[in-house]
């Protein structure tokens, strides 16, 4: 798959919870940038599936809500699973902040 960001992405350890099928998913968010973001998982949802995503910054706060569509998906082989989600709502770019707001503080 060729790489088509046009934002920068960082690498990130957040975790993040989701519905799946009706299931409360707990996974981690592990690059993020302004447009999207990449979710660890043995069961990622469908391409094209409009998700909602409950991310915790830190510990100590509550989780951020943010909405995207899942846009592609890593499958095996390889190591790390997951899907790619990019933002479709306003939160995406905020959440972004946080975090580097969040590791420089």
């Amino acid at each position: 798959m060729s790489d088509q960001r046009k934002e920068e992405r960082i690498p990130v350890s957040l975790r993040v919870t989701y519905l799946n099928r009706g299931e409360l998913k707990r996974d981690l968010v592990t690059d993020l940038s302004p447009g999207g973001l990449f979710v660890r998982t043995e069961t990622p949802l469908a391409v094209g599936t409009v998700v909602d995503l409950e991310v915790f910054v830190t510990d100590e706060d509550l989780p951020m809500h943010v909405r995207g569509k899942v846009v592609w998906l890593k499958q095996p082989p390889g190591p790390l699973h997951g899907m790619g989600v990019q933002f479709t709502g306003v939160m995406g770019p905020v959440l972004m902040e946080l975090v580097e707001a969040a590791k420089k503080g």
